[in-house]
């Protein structure tokens, strides 16, 4: 749409491949949208060492919009950027700034925590437009930035669709939890407060690596698999995001819930950040403020079928009308300025 030979239109740079779940969902789903509009669109990983990254900088294709997902670049890799293209957009969907809980205590981490939010705060400084994937992120950016437009991770409501509705629904009930491997840290809260209900619960556990912790017999083991999880994610009832209440947690954007909501199953997330943005609790999910609530509302669940079907067509609508990507996506065109039609 730009009029211009070998000028794409919008140019995405990644800190990672397309199995980084930030690359997955907010990344290939626009460039596909894109080409599908007939926009000149593109994606492009940068490479880990240095002076690999220098090459491929000098080299990049030029661009009305280049959009750096997540990735930290130096100042002087910005400016090289900067060349390339005539808006420089910067989407960020993490607390880069803060220490995963994990990491808390660790030597070094400190100081590659400031290092990190320095890196961060000259990165907003120097773009043009943040987008940011909830309103904590958007608010530490815009401390750097005047310009800042919030975007959730979309959903492809048309890819991840609930269950058939004659899907046996015979005990015992299915709670699931899916994620990276990283995130199995904040597992044991739950399965403490599942372990005496073990008989009447199937508790499954999707992700790149086996849990391996406390309570790890309570678990069933399935290899998280691109091809395989939105059948993976309709074979949850319920579906788990627990977190800790922290600087980091608070920049989580949800996409697990809507994972879940999208898919028919209903979530129980920690009352954190995001997660109270888009469960309306007791509706179409429920939110947890104390360890005790895992198995209450799991157990609620459980004991009435004809609640967990309305939680669950309630999750489905609200994943639909407020986070799919085809209701959502022109509205990043339009932070963009692009695709509008020429004159």
């Amino acid at each position: 749409m730009n009029g211009q030979p070998g000028l794409l239109d919008v140019l995405f740079l990644t800190p990672s491949g397309e199995t980084l779940p930030s690359v997955r969902f907010r990344v290939l789903p626009f460039v596909e949208a894109g080409r599908a509009q007939g926009m000149a669109m593109d994606w492009r990983r940068a490479p880990k060492a240095i002076h690999k990254r220098l090459l491929f900088l000098l080299t990049l294709p030029r661009a009305r919009v280049v959009v750096i997902q997540q990735k930290l670049f130096a100042p002087f890799e910005l400016a090289l950027i900067r060349r390339r293209c005539e808006r420089l957009a910067y989407d960020v969907d993490d607390a880069l700034w803060a220490l995963h809980p994990a990491e808390v205590g660790r030597p070094g981490m400190a100081e590659k925590s400031a290092k990190i939010a320095r890196r961060f705060a000259e990165t907003c400084r120097r773009v043009d437009l943040v987008i940011a994937g909830n309103t904590y992120l958007a608010e530490h950016a815009g401390r750097h930035q005047q310009n800042v437009f919030v975007l959730p991770t979309l959903i492809d409501t048309g890819k991840y669709t609930p269950a058939p509705p004659d899907a046996a629904a015979v005990p015992p009930f299915r709670v699931g939890w899916m994620g990276t491997s990283g995130n199995l840290w904040f597992l044991p809260e739950v399965l403490r407060e599942l372990a005496p209900h073990r008989e009447r619960l199937d508790i499954r556990v999707v992700a790149d690596k086996p849990y391996q912790g406390e309570l790890e017999e309570l678990v069933r083991f399935e290899r998280w698999s691109p091809t395989l999880e939105p059948d993976q994610l309709r074979g949850f009832q319920c579906g788990l995001m627990p977190l800790t209440d922290d600087e980091y947690t608070r920049g989580k954007c949800g996409f697990k819930i809507l994972q879940y909501m999208a898919s028919g199953v209903v979530p129980i997330a920690s009352a954190v950040g995001f997660n109270r943005e888009i469960i309306h609790h007791g509706m179409d999910g429920f939110l947890v403020r104390q360890p005790g609530d895992w198995a209450k509302y799991i157990l609620r669940l459980a004991s009435d079928p004809d609640l967990l079907e309305r939680m669950a067509w309630a999750a489905r609508q609200t994943a639909v009308e407020r986070f799919s990507l085809a209701a959502q996506t022109p509205r990043l065109w339009e932070a963009l300025g692009v695709g509008q039609e020429e004159e």
